[in-house]
């Protein structure tokens, strides 16, 4: 099982910009951490069966979860479905880790996604060429089966749609995603107030590594920007002040 180390919130592009092997689609918060959700593009997506045996309906006990579709694919692999175990064994622009989005993470790309153009601009399935990252004019399976057996949630990338459920013998399109952490607690400060800022002295920095250090956590090297609280960064440098005084 590969193991994600957690990113800094200050390492995340804008909304469909290129980000580790996809495009960056939002966060989402599931198992007590926010995860950053990333979409492979139209370039990988193909249509499937949910399960794509004949038999009994099928109940997959530990694909119901509504935002962790990592979790759902592989219950879904391990139960033979052909798709989940397709996903999981992908490579996409050099990375791994992808699976079959949960209901909610479907939800959060649509939400985002679409409001730019190369995702606004939709296609139809079975056309050629288009938007690298369009979505096509079908519905689109999630990892989230439902809770009775033999059905699983689906979702119509369109603005106005909301999720629907359909037998799982359907055929429809399958958008590879992949999550990474978000470190938990980055940039995290207490609540702001209206009481003036006190005088600070910073007339004492003379230690440049420990006030690299500071800084490094505030501005991020690559974009520019500053994440965080003024006073949070004054209150760590008069730290360093008072103790070379």
């Amino acid at each position: 099982m590969t193991k994600h180390l957690a990113i800094s919130p200050a390492s995340l592009p804008a909304i469909g910009q290129p980000f580790a092997g996809g495009f960056f689609a939002g966060r989402l918060f599931f198992g007590g951490a926010e995860h950053a959700l990333i979409d492979a593009g139209r370039e990988f997506e193909q249509p499937a069966q949910w399960w794509d045996r004949s038999g009994p309906r099928l109940n997959v006990r530990g694909s119901k979860s509504y935002h962790d579709g990592l979790a759902n694919t592989r219950a879904m692999a391990e139960a033979g479905s052909a798709i989940a175990q397709k996903v999981l064994t992908m490579s996409i622009r050099g990375q791994r880790g992808w699976h079959i989005p949960a209901i909610e993470e479907l939800q959060v790309m649509r939400a985002n996604l679409l409001q730019l153009d190369p995702w606004g601009k939709h296609w139809p399935a079975d056309g050629a060429g288009g938007p690298a990252q369009a979505f096509a004019l079908r519905e689109y399976w999630s990892s989230t089966q439902k809770s009775s057996a033999g059905s699983a949630w689906c979702l119509h990338m369109l603005p106005w749609c909301t999720p629907d459920t359909n037998w799982t013998s359907k055929e429809k399109a399958v958008r590879p995603v992949r999550t990474l952490p978000i470190k938990a607690g980055a940039f995290v400060h207490a609540a702001s107030t209206d009481a003036p800022t006190a005088d600070t002295d910073l007339r004492g920095l003379s230690n440049a590594s420990a006030v690299a250090s500071v800084i490094e956590r505030f501005v991020n090297e690559d974009a520019g920007k500053f994440y965080g609280r003024t006073d949070a960064l004054v209150a760590e440098l008069a730290a360093i002040a008072g103790a070379g005084a």
